[in-house]
């Protein structure tokens, strides 16, 4: 999960959806299920899959009544596999089976991306990518995280463009966000707005503790002439 943002970029992902016409949602990483969850109230169907046995029989039991989404066990690049031919149309693919504590599985095989990344490309189709975590990626991720199971970033942007060269790749929000080629002023205005709203909050937040630092300033100023 990101540091960010809880999950999936939301208003980006239905952005995407709406623009063109994505059907199919497809989660690695299925985590307590509040990302499959939220797209399947966007997209038609929804592929989430989970490795840890426990997490797979909680949150599948609890979910089950929401049809459009299917929730699959297993390895992510085995299933991966098994999806990838089936789809027909372009699909949002969300990777967030890293390894990440906690009940997370994965401590002995931290991070399948760049093999998820690869089954991806083997797709005809230039599908969208997107990645959570990517302070993992630009930098090492911090102990117990073992440094020879994680790419660097430059290793994923490679991998991404592997198959589709002119794909469009940002960082913005703690999520690497690779696109089809046609889709890069869209994803460029996403950036800019988001962008403007962290720069308008930052001088908010200055104004606001330069403003606090002055109303202390006077009072203890008031304190030390009442004590005199």
């Amino acid at each position: 999960m990101g540091l960010v943002r809880m999950g999936v970029p939301e208003e980006l992902v239905t952005l995407l959806q709406k623009k063109y016409n994505i059907r199919q949602f497809i989660e690695t990483g299925t985590f307590y299920g509040g990302t499959a969850v939220w797209a399947s109230e966007f997209f038609e169907t929804v592929f989430t899959i989970e490795f840890s046995s426990e997490l797979y029989e909680k949150i599948s039991t609890k979910y089950q009544d929401i049809k459009n989404i299917q929730f699959l066990f297993g390895d992510s690049r085995v299933q991966l596999n098994r999806l990838i031919n089936k789809l027909d149309k372009r699909a949002i693919f969300w990777l967030d089976a890293h390894w990440s504590g906690g009940e997370t599985y994965g401590e002995e095989d931290q991070c399948p991306l760049i093999e998820e990344i690869n089954i991806i490309n083997c797709s005809s189709i230039d599908h969208f990518i997107l990645i959570d975590d990517a302070r993992l990626f630009t930098s090492p991720p911090q102990p117990p995280h073992h440094l020879e199971n994680w790419p660097s970033i430059s290793q994923v942007i490679d991998t991404l463009r592997s198959k589709f060269s002119d794909k469009y790749i940002v960082i913005i929000e703690d999520v690497i966000i690779a696109v089809p080629s046609e889709a890069k002023l869209t994803l460029a205005k996403y950036c800019q707005q988001v962008n403007a709203k962290a720069w308008e909050d930052y001088g908010k937040n200055l104004r606001e503790s330069k403003l606090e630092k002055g109303i202390k300033l006077i009072l203890s100023e008031l304190k030390s002439l009442i004590s005199r």
